[in-house]
């Protein structure tokens, strides 16, 4: 079992979970708030939180300005729907109600291990993604979207009012500063990064307004 990481303001229960953890195997790591957690350093393992006045739905939210990709799992005593419900709509992977023993916390654990480890690996793809954008400047990042909506240098050069040879001078920075080999790649890390919405590259407004989609875009 991975690091889980306890936040939960009652000392004894928090005490009682890390044993709970350890009987299993895990390490546990406790904290008593939210911002006591985020303050720590640590990068790996599963944020298990007591879901007291909405505490998973505000760790949600302020893990989302974190370069920390943890997983969040609420647990609460007796939860109603709506408060499971409202936590997982934040972000929550997981929620359960307490008291829960060694077995029911290690197989949830083990269940959800697979989509963590997917969500994870999506995350991390953005945030790297979000880093190789924030190299790019201003004009570039302009370049790049009016790539993704238009595909053709004279149809971006019109648009940022440009001639086709600047569009290309700054097209080929653009795929040296991403570290990528064509414009489909780096439509790609647009998308991922959030430079735009990747509806923008589907759908049936391509053929009516000359929209590329990704895989149209070569080289």
């Amino acid at each position: 079992m991975d690091n889980v990481f306890v936040i939960d303001g009652n000392g004894e229960r928090r005490a009682e979970i890390g044993h709970v953890l350890m009987e299993g195997g895990g390490h546990a790591e406790p904290f008593e708030t939210i911002d006591e957690f985020l303050a720590f350093g640590s990068n790996e393992g599963t944020a298990l939180v007591s879901d007291e006045d909405g505490a998973a739905i505000r760790l949600c939210e302020k893990m989302r300005d974190k370069p920390r990709l943890v997983p969040v799992v609420g647990y609460a005593l007796s939860p109603d729907i709506g408060q499971v419900v409202a936590a997982m709509q934040a972000g929550a992977v997981s929620y359960l109600g307490w008291p829960f023993t060694r077995t029911t916390l290690t197989e949830e654990l083990a269940r959800i291990a697979p989509m963590v480890k997917r969500t994870l690996a999506e995350q991390r793809r953005r945030a790297h993604a979000s880093a190789l954008l924030a190299g790019l400047t201003a004009r570039e990042r302009e370049v790049l979207v009016s790539l993704t909506t238009l595909g053709t240098n004279k149809a971006i050069a019109k648009e940022l009012d440009i001639s086709p040879r600047t569009v290309e001078k700054y097209r080929a920075t653009i795929l040296v500063r991403l570290g990528v080999e064509n414009s489909a790649q780096a439509i790609r890390v647009a998308v991922e990064g959030g430079a735009l919405q990747a509806a923008q590259l589907v759908g049936s407004s391509s053929a009516s307004t000359g929209r590329v989609a990704v895989g149209d875009v070569i080289g």
